[in-house]
């Protein structure tokens, strides 16, 4: 824990000067607190599962832990970091209701940010979770997609939910813009790393298809055999030809 690196970004020093000199630093420093421990339960289940965290940067409107592990990692490993978040600010709503934090604006904000979390939109926790709940069915490819396709239309609700208020609120929607945006650019490059990962490293997986199933759509759960020439190949054999091409 002692060596995790916590990077302040410039927008949050800002956010503070600004609450400083308006007389909300109370309320600001109750946020930077939530979001923080909210990224504590993403460090910390991550550490339980044998993952390094890179770093962390807080954000004025959230953070970001960013972790050294595959694409390739279990879906229920990846949906208890998107979760874990989420789990320490539910902590924070039941010491609240229990009366163990007796402050109105820590139970209010709280509540607030985790219910915004939730949103299916990229980048926050809800998105992550519903990508990995798409793995279960879809390929890895057409999970990428639909994740993208569910996060516009819920941006799009959220504006018509929210445009009515302030300039900071029309910054967090660009944001969810830009990073959507950004995923469904990147698919095939983000694909290509799948594939590629699978080919240089020992994959987990769940189940095995002993069938010629094409690449394009690999699942994230499932490991791959294939008949070539009569003999039974491993994926890995398979896609050193794909590699070559």
């Amino acid at each position: 824990m002692k060596n995790i690196k916590i990077k302040f970004n410039n927008l949050t020093l800002y956010f503070l000067i600004i609450a400083l000199l308006s007389g909300y630093i109370k309320n600001a420093l109750i946020v930077l607190f939530i979001i923080m421990f909210h990224e504590f339960g993403h460090v910390l289940i991550s550490l339980i599962l044998g993952y390094k965290i890179k770093d962390i940067e807080i954000f004025p409107f959230g953070g970001v832990t960013k972790i050294d592990k595959l694409l390739n990692t279990k879906i229920y490993k990846d949906l208890l970091i998107a979760s874990f978040g989420i789990l320490f600010q539910i902590i924070i709503h039941f010491l609240c209701i229990w009366g163990y934090v007796n402050d109105p604006l820590v139970y209010s904000y709280n509540l607030s940010i985790m219910l915004f979390n939730l949103l299916p939109i990229i980048p926050l926790d809800g998105s992550k979770i519903l990508f990995e709940l798409l793995n279960y069915k879809l390929s890895y490819k057409k999970s990428l997609l639909w994740y993208s396709i569910i996060s516009f239309l819920f941006i799009v609700i959220y504006f018509i939910f929210n445009y009515h208020y302030e300039l900071n609120n029309y910054m967090i929607i660009i944001l969810f813009i830009c990073k959507t945006i950004e995923c469904l650019k990147n698919r095939p490059v983000i694909h290509h790393k799948f594939i590629l990962e699978r080919f240089l490293y020992d994959v987990e997986y769940d189940k095995i298809e002993n069938r010629n199933e094409v690449i394009s759509k690999y699942q994230k759960n499932k490991k791959y055999y294939y008949n070539l020439n009569n003999r039974i190949v491993p994926e890995r054999e398979y896609l050193i030809k794909y590699f070559k091409k």
